[in-house]
């Protein structure tokens, strides 16, 4: 028995502790029936308040601040609408007064006046719609009513007038300057410096063409010259007078003694490529002919045929 009395003995903070426990507990389950929460609050406690005080709550009815600042956000009104009176017009012609009528606001009338007697004019009527500020559902309304009148500045004398302030005026075609003729270079023979001499075909061209036909074996085309990266097409097409292909002299391919690497470094079989020769080779045997290629996947046909005048079995 002693044993459980020491069991229920309580030191003096631990009295304290459970005391103020107690109390928490108490206030806190009587507290909602003190307090009221609901619209009509009391703010007293235990009733000794004079007069209850009801509590309230902001109510506007009028629109938020918001939609008064950006009237844009505001419901669309069909009444905000300008009566449009349609008629057919010339752009290049037409007043303010009828710019308005046909239902453009007074600013963006007076932006079209402006622009016209800047000296503007409207070719087309696609060309109206750069009017700026100009509505954007305004112009497939009018477009059917859009008549641009010819040009006729050559009878009213203002083309001669404009052809008299330029002395050296002429209505002739300029002719194109002409080229000094070019010195023919062999392309598998000729250096980065020769091939600078050409029109269009600085250092870093050259340095890429002499590489380009290092790895192939020499060129047995000139339409492979094309093929280097970075060479535009109108670039060749420039420099192709100037190129003598001689007796090419082509670097063989030994395509059953080649490397992974040899082969993979030549631009028309890559690695992909290079690993199938050699998985095909290990397989079948060595290649004995351009059509044992044909049967490696990995090898498009279009490279294989630029590819045969290299090939030796």
């Amino acid at each position: 028995m002693k044993n459980i009395f020491d069991f229920f003995y309580y030191t003096k903070s631990e009295r304290k502790a459970c005391t103020m426990l107690i109390l928490l507990c108490t206030l806190t389950f009587l507290l909602p029936k003190w307090l009221d929460f609901s619209p009509e609050m009391k703010l007293s406690i235990l009733g000794n308040a004079p007069k209850p005080v009801q509590a309230t709550f902001y109510k506007s009815s009028n629109k938020p601040r918001f939609f008064k600042k950006y009237k844009r956000f505001q419901p669309y009104s069909r009444k905000s609408e300008k009566p449009i009176h349609l008629f057919p017009f010339d752009p290049n012609k037409v007043t303010e007064a009828e710019l308005m009528e046909l239902g453009l606001s007074a600013r963006t009338a007076a932006i079209w006046m402006k622009f016209t007697s800047k000296g503007g004019h409207f070719r087309k009527p696609e060309d109206v719609q750069k009017v700026f500020g100009l509505p954007r559902d305004w112009y497939p309304k009018v477009e059917r009513y859009i008549q641009i009148a010819p040009s006729n500045s050559i009878e009213d004398g203002t083309f001669e007038k404009e052809k008299s302030t330029y002395p050296n005026f002429s209505t002739e075609r300029p002719a194109r300057k002409a080229f000094k003729p070019c010195t023919p270079i062999d392309v598998n023979a000729a250096d980065t410096s020769e091939w600078q001499s050409l029109r269009g075909i600085g250092k870093v061209l050259a340095s890429r063409i002499v590489k380009f036909r290092d790895k192939l074996g020499g060129f047995y085309a000139l339409e492979q010259i094309r093929e280097t990266y970075g060479l535009a097409d109108s670039t060749f097409q420039k420099i192709i007078p100037c190129l003598e292909l001689g007796n090419p002299v082509l670097k063989p391919l030994l395509i059953n003694q080649a490397s992974l690497n040899e082969l993979a470094s030549h631009p028309y079989i890559g690695f992909k490529a290079a690993r199938g020769i050699l998985n095909w080779k290990d397989q079948h045997g060595a290649f004995t002919k351009p059509e044992d290629l044909a049967e490696v996947v990995a090898l498009e046909s279009a490279k294989l045929e630029r590819l045969r005048p290299y090939l030796r079995f």
